[in-house]
């Protein structure tokens, strides 16, 4: 049988010569060099930009975070030293903070596969609960007691939001760059620690602040201050989860007697009226949570910071209404009555030394 010649397969195979356009660039070695300083220029431009911003975006979301549970570290001493009093509520929560940086940054990546959401998207509903979690533990402060209370408490709000911003954090500086050289296990730790100075910075930097400004308006209450808060991590991390977070928030300013307004006072003194009592005022300062409360049927009046007691004046009744109040404790008028007292040598105020029984 016949081959078919290689001659008519070479004719059907070859393709026509493709001939450039006129007005095509001749390919000179100048043009050539010319465009590859152009390409390289660009290349090495798009580059360097591209890694500063992408550096600069991871810093200035873990930076966020961080400052971001930096400052709710303060306000959840601040809501809880009314009910357990600011010492109380100081002795756990320094151990608190280490237990949930270390969890949360060494389960970061077990978060993040295991979590249905994004750990992220998460942060404004655990901020936004927290003071409806707090609204109803605090009725059982009685039971935990002053040792205990705290650092319960603290484990089902504050703690938890630390614990997931610190992972988030360590998820976002998965993605720096450092060159770690001869000292690879200086790169690895590098963040973790300066992490952790940084948020202890932002804690005494925070709290300084809203210490000073503590009660000049609404916001720098402490309710006020969570409502902030959640209102922030909405921002940082939106999604339609943050839905969730509107029952939250209209308890917070409807049934929350803790939030200084006054239908909320209002609501406090029907439950306080019911027992005998009843809220004169209130207003958060410098020096703590002041209040001033009044007992109808013992007939006193009593101002409180926090959890302690300031003193109070008993309130004259029936005929003695005019006559001057005095102090609900004796140990006042014994303390005044010191300075009437004179003695035939003067001490000096360095060498005086007294005991009131």
């Amino acid at each position: 049988m016949a081959r078919p010649s290689s001659s008519k397969t070479s004719s059907k195979d070859s393709k026509p010569p493709v001939i450039p356009p006129a007005d095509a660039p001749k390919l000179t070695q100048e043009s050539f060099e010319k465009e590859l300083k152009a390409l390289a220029s660009k290349a090495k431009e798009e580059t360097w930009s591209k890694w500063a911003v992408e550096q600069s975006w991871v810093l200035v979301q873990s930076g966020t975070l961080l400052t971001l549970a930096a400052i709710y570290s303060n306000v959840s001493q601040l809501t809880l030293s009314p009910v357990f009093g600011s010492i109380p509520s100081s002795i756990w929560h320094s151990k608190g903070v280490m237990a949930a940086c270390f969890l949360g940054w060494s389960s970061n990546l077990f978060l993040r596969r295991n979590l249905p959401v994004k750990p992220q998207l998460l942060l404004p509903l655990i901020a936004a609960y927290i003071p409806v979690m707090q609204f109803f533990l605090f009725k059982t402060s009685g039971f935990l007691g002053a040792n205990f209370g705290p650092p319960i408490i603290e484990s089902f709000t504050f703690f938890p939001l630390l614990l997931l911003s610190v992972s988030c954090t360590a998820t976002i500086l998965d993605d720096l760059e450092m060159n770690p050289g001869r000292f690879q296990w200086l790169s690895e730790a590098a963040p973790g620690i300066l992490s952790y100075a940084f948020y202890k910075t932002m804690e005494n930097v925070s709290g300084t602040s809203i210490t000073r400004t503590i009660g000049a308006s609404f916001i720098q209450t402490r309710l006020g201050l969570q409502i902030l808060m959640a209102g922030i991590y909405s921002i940082f991390a939106p999604s339609k989860l943050v839905l969730y977070a509107i029952p939250a928030l209209l308890h917070t300013l409807l049934y929350n007697i803790h939030v200084p307004l006054p239908y909320t006072t209002n609501s406090l003194n029907t439950t306080m009226n019911a027992r005998g009592w009843s809220l004169i005022d209130r207003q958060e300062s410098l020096t703590g949570y002041i209040s001033i409360i009044e007992s109808k049927e013992k007939g006193f009046r009593a101002m409180r910071c926090d959890h302690s007691l300031l003193g109070g004046e008993w309130l004259p009744s029936g005929k003695n209404r005019l006559l001057l109040a005095e102090p609900i404790y004796a140990i006042f008028v014994m303390l005044e009555a010191v300075r009437l007292v004179e003695v035939p040598v003067a001490i000096p105020d360095s060498e005086a030394s007294a005991l009131v029984m």
